[in-house]
């Protein structure tokens, strides 16, 4: 795993592992599932493509910000692998999305997007 003291250190988040992140929330997918959650999520506006995803899954687990997990309940495919967010992912996820609330505020204050700036 590749040492990052701060969580703040992996920010900005690149779209995809912002997007792996939101699509895992709690929960522990496999793969496929990640693409179609977070297309689901999206309701098809933003896709993960699947080389993109594996090749940012492999660097989210070298970066401590998922781990390989066993499947969930009874019914998981043991072909497959399972992941799901660790506390440094939901730490990191927390401090991105953060960030892109402060953005997002400016945005509206400049005019650039919908919604009341706040004060």
């Amino acid at each position: 795993m590749t040492e990052y003291p701060d969580p703040a250190d992996l920010l900005p988040l690149s779209p995809p592992v912002y997007h792996v992140l939101l699509a895992l929330g709690g929960e522990t997918m496999h793969g496929y599932a990640i693409m179609q959650a977070f297309r689901d999520m999206t309701r098809g506006s933003d896709l993960l493509l699947p080389g993109t995803l594996y090749a940012t899954l492999a660097r989210m687990v070298e970066t401590g910000l998922l781990e390989e997990a066993p499947p969930p309940g009874t019914g998981g495919d043991r072909r497959r692998r399972y992941y799901r967010v660790t506390r440094r992912g939901t730490r990191v996820a927390a401090l991105e999305s953060a960030r892109m609330g402060r953005l997002l505020d400016l945005a509206r204050r400049r005019g650039f997007a919908p919604g009341k700036a706040d004060s």
